[in-house]
């Protein structure tokens, strides 16, 4: 159990009773932080989640949020971390992490178009970060081909930080007609409660094993099991009745318990325990309630509709069943053998009591001391397997089923998939750990402002995002201050950007087994609109290379400074400056355009080296604050983009007209896997093991 003394002593004085044994593991699971968001809820209010294209943002209880993409249909995303099932069981948490997002997309009755996967591991140098890896790819290759939803792009990266706590981070997006989508809640008594799926053993209390750190014990029990073929059956199902229910809740953290207090809403409803199909026999009743077996929904039907609810889920052999029904008295009841074991008020279950803990904020000293560029620290930041081609992750996932990926995953720095009314969509997560450790209120404001920048690269402006928010134990002040500093630089640039965010999670307790927390990583994620189709990135030799923006020399959060060891002054966003340079790149037509982010200049120019092709750079040209060739080269910062070209002139003169710098620094040749700085430098090596550094270091033939 994971509630606070405190809060034991609230439940006791507010019902006048001792719970009984049934009804605690009702309140672990409803009052458990997964659930119930008791430490993050006050800050969270602060994110903007109104907007003139907003269907349904942030509300208590919907399963996702929903924009207005035109055409009556509207866009369903959400995102979610399967961190503690993935850290036991790599494949069953990554596929059920997989299997938990789409049903909350069907929940909205919206058809899953997309996945993107995001995963922070461990360096490769261990095996059981290895082993994590290769089971983590396969859990999320098996459970998304299986059930046709195409993964369309992510991120992948390495750092110690999270050798015992890794972060499998899966959004879904879904579209559905704007007026048929499904709520969550109920709003009248008298509807029956509808179970589709068998409950087993397996994820017993997981809302409460993700509430806490990983205890390093025996918790597979806690991990669900995967099982895409019955998800197929339930999405189908689901989806083609959708528009005769009343409301749809997945079943997910909590199980039951949580499913039917979220959806009664205020209601009260009776679920009879006896009723739920089960996969075991003999399971206790409190089991039977939090219980987190996958491929289950619940829905709120009109009781002379049940027959047509189940009949799709009957033609393919699935359990569908009535278990109880909504009521007017305001009280969740669980009943058992004839016995009423769970008598709870409604209110009192969705009101848990809110956490502001004390909070600190960490001062680093910055140094003004930079190393030099020298070839060496070329070799090194471009043999960082961050900067590695992910081709064999992608390669294990079906992304082009459905047949509406059109920028498909490492293709570009935003996917972009064809929405059913002929619009196309660019979707895109990002996150920045290394500046977070530095300063989480930058990194929030620079994550936000990197997502929009990287849809502007393939011609799509940001209107809609979602967050997940990482971090440690909220009760150690230092983390607490820096989720609450994140917080408000996202919510700043949301602002800014006019990008509302309809939805989120929040994992704490993110710690490794000595009790030291992650790097703390909020995610952005965050979907656009195309004015036109767009271009397949390509690169050509005698192609001028164009720089917009300023090479500031801020180089603390940076790539460069982990790898290298130094600090240097703090990076800080400049929101507008991104907003401008953004809206100058996404009107552009030219075939490759990437901001410049992780890495700086030289990650992003490597991607034409790799390619065969050689590039030639005039440093003095890179408009920068600092003569250093390495705060040119490496500095990461707001609002740059590197475009190849054969007609500068516009590039320079959009910019221009916008106020921002803009200006050719080189050019793209024949002389393969070369760059020409104030020497050259033959970066074949580095070109082949970004190909072939993750199938060497995880043996794959």
């Amino acid at each position: 159990m994971t509630l606070f003394e405190e809060e034991k002593r609230t439940i006791r004085e507010r019902l006048g009773r001792e719970p009984s044994k049934e009804e605690w593991s009702v309140l672990d699971a409803v009052w458990s932080e997964h659930c119930s968001y008791k430490s993050s809820k006050f800050f969270l209010r602060s994110l903007p989640s109104t907007g003139e294209r907003v269907v349904m943002g942030i509300e208590d209880w919907q399963d996702a949020g929903a924009v207005d993409i035109g055409d009556g249909y509207a866009l369903v995303l959400k995102v979610e971390s399967h961190n503690h099932p993935s850290a036991i069981d790599p494949f069953n948490g990554a596929a059920t992490g997989v299997g938990g997002i789409i049903r909350d997309i069907i929940s909205k009755g919206a058809y899953p178009i997309a996945l993107l996967d995001m995963i922070r591991i461990g360096e490769l140098n261990k095996e059981r970060n290895r082993w994590l890896l290769r089971n983590i790819i396969k859990g999320i290759g098996f459970y998304g081909n299986s059930v046709g939803v195409p993964v369309v792009g992510g991120e992948l990266s390495f750092d110690s930080t999270y050798d015992d706590n890794p972060l499998i981070d899966i959004a879904c997006l879904g579209v559905v007609k704007k007026d048929r989508i499904v709520p969550s809640v109920v709003t009248e008594p008298g509807l029956s409660l509808v179970l589709t799926g068998l409950t087993g053993i397996d994820g017993l209390g997981g809302a409460s094993f993700a509430s806490r750190k990983l205890s390093g014990e025996d918790e597979i029990g806690a991990v669900q099991i995967a099982d895409p073929f019955a998800g197929k059956i339930n999405i189908d199902s689901t989806l083609e009745i959708a528009t005769k229910v009343e409301a749809i809740k997945d079943l997910g953290g909590g199980g039951l318990a949580v499913a039917v207090t979220e959806m009664a809403n205020g209601l009260g409803a009776v679920v009879e325990l006896d009723k739920v199909p089960l996969r075991v026999k003999g399971m206790r009743p409190e089991d039977i309630m939090i219980s987190e077996t996958q491929e289950r929904m619940l829905f709120a039907v009109k009781p002379e509709l049940v027959d047509e609810i189940c009949e799709p889920f009957f033609r393919d052999k699935y359990p569908c069943t009535v278990i109880g029904r909504t009521t007017e008295d305001h009280m969740i009841r669980f009943i058992y053998e004839g016995k009423e074991i769970v008598t709870l008020p409604s209110e009192f279950l969705l009101t848990p009591p809110r956490f502001v803990w004390d909070f600190s904020y960490e001062d680093k000293p910055n140094s003004e001391d930079l190393p030099q560029l020298t070839e060496g620290v070329i070799r090194r930041l471009l043999s960082h397997p961050d900067v590695t081609s992910k081709e064999w992750a992608y390669s294990q996932f079906d992304y082009e089923v459905g047949t509406s990926t059109v920028i498909k995953p490492g293709e570009a720095d935003a996917a972009v998939i064809l929405l059913p009314n002929g619009k196309y969509l660019a979707i895109k997560g990002d996150a920045n750990p290394d500046l977070c450790a530095s300063d989480p209120y930058e990194c929030g404001k620079m994550i936000f402002a990197e997502a929009y920048r990287n849809l502007a690269t393939v011609g799509g402006k940001g209107i809609v995002a979602v967050d997940h928010l990482q971090f440690g134990d909220p009760r150690k002040p230092k983390v607490y201050g820096a989720f609450i500093e994140a917080i408000r630089g996202i919510s700043e640039a949301s602002k800014v950007f006019d990008v509302p965010i309809v939805g989120g999670k929040v994992s704490f307790y993110n710690e490794n087994k000595d009790g030291k927390p992650i790097k703390h990583t909020p995610l952005i994620v965050m979907a656009g609109l195309l004015e036109r189709e767009p271009i397949r990135p390509s690169v050509k030799s005698g192609q001028v290379l164009v720089h917009i923006g300023i090479a500031r020399n801020e180089m603390d959060g940076t790539l460069a400074s982990r790898v290298l060891g130094f600090r240097g002054r703090l990076q800080r966003a400049r929101l507008h400056e991104d907003l401008l340079s953004s809206e100058v790149v996404m009107k552009l037509r030219y075939p490759f355009i990437k901001d410049i982010s992780r890495g700086g200049l030289l990650t992003a120019i490597f991607p034409i080296i790799v390619k065969g092709y050689g590039v030639k750079l005039n440093l003095e040209s890179i408009e920068s604050d600092n003569k250093n060739d390495l705060v040119r080269m490496l500095s990461e910062g707001s609002g740059r983009f590197i475009v190849a070209t054969q007609d500068p002139e516009k590039v320079i003169q959009s910019a221009s007209s916008r106020g921002i710098v803009a200006k050719v620094i080189g050019e793209v040749n024949d002389e393969s896997y070369t760059l020409h700085l104030r020497e050259k430098y033959d970066l074949s090596k580095e070109a082949e093991k970004f190909v072939k550094y993750l199938e060497e270091m995880l043996n794959v033939p």
